[in-house]
C-alpha cells in the first residue's frame, strides 16, 4: 500500500467513517474515480472557523446542480460532518492550528458507463490536512508565474463555473510552471484573453484600475469575490474585462487570489518583472483588507492573527 509522505497530517472522513488519509477507503468502481465525476470545495480555517464556509458550500450546490448530483446527506448533516472532521484532526493530532479542508461529492460508485442511472447514490468525502507552507518571502516579494500553452477549457465544452474533479486541464498546465520554476500557471480562453490560474483567480493594476477577467469562461472565485466587496467598500476602482496577455507585463502590479492564498502578488511573468518587480501598494492594501475580513468574519481580535504565512517546521 502506498503511504503518504512521513509526518504529513490528514485525516479523511469517507461516507461518515472517519480516520488517518492513508487508511481511508474508496471503492475503486466509484465514478468519481473512473470519470473524475465529482465536485469538491476547499476552504481554510481560521481559529477552528472555517472562513465563509456557508459560500463554500453553496458553490458548491451550484456545481452539483449543473452536473445532476444529489447531495448524499442533508446540507444540515454535511455541515456537522465538516465540523466532526475538524474536531477528529485537532484530536488525532493535539492541536487547534488553522487546517485546509477539503469536501468532495461524487456520483457514487456503479458498474462502468456513463448513464447517470448507473450509481444509485452519491458519495461523499472531507479532507482536513495541514495547510501548504506559504513563506513570508512569498508575500513580501511577491511570485512568479507563466502563461501557460495550454488554453482554458471553453465554456460550452465544460462550465468553469462547475468545480469538478475532472481537473486533467490544470494539471497540464501546472506544468509549464514547475517546468519553469514558476508558483502559477496562467491559462487563457481560446481567444487568447487571460483566464485564470489553476489554483487561483488572476487580477492586474494599471494606472490606480483593478482589473480581472471576466467570470463568462473561468471560476467565479469566493475570494475574488471578497475582493471586489472590500476593495468597492474602500473605494479602490475594480472591474471586469478581457485582458490580453501582453497587459500582464505592462502592468503596474498583479495578484492572484484563493482561499489557500488570500492575495498574493505576482512580481514576474515568464522571467520579465512586473511593475517594479515588488508587491505594489494596492496589492498589499488588498491583502490588508481581506485579512481584515477575515478577522470579522470568523472573530479574531487580531487581525494578524488572519495570516497565510506557515513556515515550515521540523517535525
Amino acid at each position: 500500500m502506498q503511504s503518504l509522505p512521513s509526518g504529513y497530517r490528514m485525516i479523511i472522513n469517507a461516507g461518515g467513517a472517519i480516520g488517518p488519509g492513508a487508511e481511508a477507503k474508496v471503492s475503486a468502481m466509484d465514478h468519481g474515480l473512473l470519470y473524475g465525476d465529482s465536485v469538491y470545495e476547499t476552504m481554510r480555517t481560521f481559529g477552528t472557523v472555517p472562513f465563509l464556509m456557508d459560500r463554500h458550500l453553496d458553490r458548491l450546490q451550484r456545481s452539483l446542480d449543473r452536473i445532476f448530483i444529489s447531495l448524499p446527506v442533508s446540507r444540515k448533516e454535511l455541515t456537522a460532518e465538516i465540523r466532526r472532521t475538524l474536531e477528529g484532526y485537532s484530536s488525532s493530532y493535539r492541536t487547534e492550528e488553522d487546517v485546509a479542508l477539503r469536501v468532495v461529492i461524487t456520483r457514487g460508485v456503479g458498474p462502468i458507463g456513463l448513464d447517470f442511472a448507473l450509481c444509485e447514490h452519491s458519495s461523499f468525502l472531507i479532507y482536513v490536512f495541514e495547510l501548504p507552507r506559504l513563506g513570508a518571502a512569498l508575500y513580501e516579494g511577491g511570485i512568479p508565474v507563466v502563461i501557460s500553452k495550454i488554453r482554458r477549457n471553453h465554456p460550452r465544452a465544460l462550465d468553469p463555473g462547475i468545480k469538478s474533479g475532472n481537473f486533467l486541464n490544470n494539471i497540464l498546465a501546472y506544468k509549464d510552471a514547475k517546468d519553469a520554476s514558476a508558483h502559477e500557471a496562467i491559462t487563457c480562453n481560446s481567444d487568447g484573453y487571460l483566464a485564470e490560474g489553476t489554483t487561483s483567480n488572476i487580477f492586474l493594476v494599471k494606472d490606480g484600475f483593478v482589473w480581472t477577467p471576466h467570470t463568462y469562461g473561468v471560476l467565479d472565485g469566493i475570494t475574488r469575490a471578497v475582493v471586489f466587496e472590500e476593495a468597492r467598500a474602500a473605494g479602490v476602482p475594480i472591474g471586469e474585462t478581457n485582458i490580453p496577455t501582453e497587459a500582464l507585463f505592462s502592468a503596474d502590479e498583479a495578484f492572484i487570489t484563493s482561499s489557500l492564498k488570500a492575495v498574493l502578488p505576482v512580481t514576474r511573468v515568464n522571467g520579465r518583472a512586473v511593475g517594479g518587480g515588488r508587491p505594489g501598494v494596492i496589492s498589499r492594501r488588498l491583502l490588508d483588507l481581506y485579512r481584515s475580513r477575515v478577522a470579522r468574519e470568523c472573530g479574531l481580535s487580531d487581525p494578524s492573527r488572519a495570516s497565510w504565512v506557515r513556515e515550515p517546521v521540523s517535525r
